[in-house]
């Protein structure tokens, strides 16, 4: 299983490549991120972009973010990016919570929940919700981390539900990042 970080990088190449060869689907895929994000477009393909790119479309806001987050460095409290969240998860119902503190309480309260981190805050979530992110609510990293996924940031088991949450999106560009409206 490739580590998260260089996943990303790995598919940051594959955009270049895909954007040097002017491939329409890539050309699109490239301007609609930049357009989202407000940034010039037609910027060519340089691989520092298509790290920002797929940094995005993974649901953080620029390589920098993905790679901290992803390599588990972090600090509390620092905004955890949209990685957790997909469009298909926005009509399940789940616990919102502002602290962390909030979301274990009603982790406590509900087993068999999920606690992921979105933002700078934090979400419990229901097994549908974790089936589609498109992880496997039967692995067992989820109880290594007690389904929590906050607080086990950056451990093994975290890293394992991160590469898989990873694998889930490859090639459904655009899976993470967006907010629920």
């Amino acid at each position: 299983m490739t580590a998260p970080v260089e996943e990303l990088k790995v598919r940051a190449r594959l955009l270049r490549k895909a954007l040097a060869a002017r491939e329409p689907a890539a050309l699109a895929r490239a301007e609609a991120t930049a357009r989202q994000r407000r940034w010039p477009t037609g910027e060519g393909c340089s691989l520092s972009r298509c790290l920002n790119l797929v940094a995005v479309e993974a649901g953080f806001t620029h390589w920098d973010h993905a790679r901290t987050v992803l390599a588990g460095n972090a600090r509390p409290g620092s905004d955890m990016g949209r990685f957790w969240y997909a469009p298909a998860c926005a009509a399940l119902l789940n616990h919102w919570c502002t602290s962390l503190a909030e979301a274990r309480l009603a982790l406590a309260a509900a087993p068999g929940r999920y606690l992921l981190p979105y933002g700078r805050q934090f979400v419990v979530v229901e097994t549908p919700f974790i089936a589609a992110l498109g992880l496997d609510p039967d692995d067992p990293a989820w109880s290594a981390l007690e389904r929590d996924v906050a607080g086990g940031y950056g451990s093994a088991p975290w890293r394992v539900l991160a590469a898989a949450r990873l694998a889930a999106t490859r090639g459904n560009t655009g899976q993470a990042g967006h907010r629920p409206r």
